[in-house]
């Protein structure tokens, strides 16, 4: 009889062990290839909201929430983000039937309630400001009480002077007030003096005055906001994707050197 070689021996009693290891590891690959190649689609809100969400008919859908999307699907292969197009009045009904889960730029105020919904960290501050145009002299105090002016804002947003009353026949019955679909409509009734005063995003503001230098000397700016907000994302509660997860990939993207052009394209400071 040959003698016991103690190698192939100690192999032996090791092949269990070391088969469980193999399959473990090609589990584990298998899993990774799996998720790449079937990612958790997350359906995800977009409406007119410039310069977060341009999106207008017969016109490619563009702005800083796309740019942004973009982006989180390219740094994680996990979720997929799609968008899904709405629009300020109707995007709560469309959450109510389930046909999206998240929202970004949102704020929770903004007709969200705590028990349906559960929201990222910070990542972007704003608000919104009032402007004039300089034609006519102004007082001091001219926006400090806008409910007997004329005022242009956007049918279906949320505002503080309004009480964050959406409903345009009860606005009608409170304000002189004219309601738009776009806030580039806002700002050219405040310089063709259609109206008094007009309600526009800061961030929009700034893109507009950045190309439109122009006009700088013609509007005048309120140095109160009508409100300041805190932009969060929005998701469903038990959705496919956590806030915690949705928040750590904004923070990826919004941390990377490789997408700081987002930033420096809408002139913004990411919020962390």
């Amino acid at each position: 009889m040959p003698p016991k070689n103690p190698v192939l021996k100690y192999w032996k009693g090791k092949g269990k062990e070391l088969l469980f290891f193999c399959f473990g590891i090609f589990m584990v690959l298998a899993a990774t290839t799996e998720t790449q190649a079937n990612p958790k689609v997350i359906k995800t809100s977009i409406y007119h909201f410039p310069p977060f969400f341009i999106v207008e008919k017969n016109h490619p859908r563009i702005g800083l929430g796309l740019d942004l999307i973009s982006a989180m699907n390219d740094v994680q292969s996990e979720y997929k983000f799609e968008t899904v197009e709405t629009s300020p009045r109707r995007r709560h009904d469309m959450f109510q039937k389930g046909l999206y889960d998240v929202s970004l730029f949102d704020h929770v105020n903004w007709g969200w309630s705590s028990e349906n919904v559960e929201t990222t960290n910070i990542y972007l501050k704003g608000g919104e400001r009032y402007i004039s145009s300089n034609s006519t002299q102004k007082k001091t105090d001219f926006f400090q009480d806008i409910s007997s002016k004329k005022i242009g804002a956007i049918l279906g947003y949320h505002y503080r002077f309004a009480k964050f009353e959406t409903d345009p026949q009860k606005l009608n019955k409170r304000f002189d007030i004219n309601l738009v679909t776009n806030q580039e409509q806002i700002i050219k009734q405040v310089l063709a003096n259609r109206i008094e005063i007009g309600v526009v995003t800061e961030t929009f503001l700034k893109k507009y005055l950045r190309e439109n230098r122009e006009n700088a000397d013609r509007i005048v700016i309120s140095k109160n906001y009508d409100q300041e907000y805190n932009f969060v994302g929005i998701v469903r509660k038990n959705a496919s994707i956590s806030a915690l997860t949705l928040e750590k990939i904004i923070y990826a993207v919004t941390t990377s050197p490789k997408y700081k052009w987002i930033a420096d394209k809408y002139g913004i400071h990411w919020h962390h």
